[in-house]
């Protein structure tokens, strides 16, 4: 179960929700998964919040100011797994911003057996 918690700078509602999905969906894709096992979530980076040097931004600029993008999933996953979600994930959130595709920063974290709680359970690794 994947989850994908994106920081980006302020965008419309509609465009967000487009992104949350493409990001599960395309996820789920390269995982040959349904998509229901993908979460994502999307916080908002206040404007003039983000800098990159000294250039603040109020809004997603082209090429700068990348969102940022932290996949966490469960321990296990190839390194070809891996490659796979952090390309769908970076690709979905570039199109539907329609930003440079080299314009998303995506960091992939493994969550380790014993160290999860969901469902009312600690999940281990079988």
């Amino acid at each position: 179960m994947p989850v994908v918690t994106i920081r980006a700078l302020p965008q419309s509602d509609m465009v967000v929700e487009r992104v949350l999905t493409a990001v599960t969906s395309g996820i789920a894709t390269a995982l040959d998964e349904d998509s229901s096992g993908t979460w994502a979530t999307w916080e908002e980076i206040g404007a003039r919040r983000y800098a990159e040097g000294d250039d603040l931004a109020d809004g997603q600029p082209h090429d700068t100011h990348p969102p940022l993008v932290r996949i966490t999933a469960f321990e296990g996953r190839s390194d070809e797994q891996i490659a796979a979600m952090l390309d769908a994930a970076a690709a979905a959130i570039a199109e539907q911003l329609g930003i440079e595709p080299g314009n998303v920063f995506a960091v992939y974290e493994e969550a380790r057996s014993g160290r999860i709680s969901t469902g009312g359970r600690i999940v281990r690794r079988s």
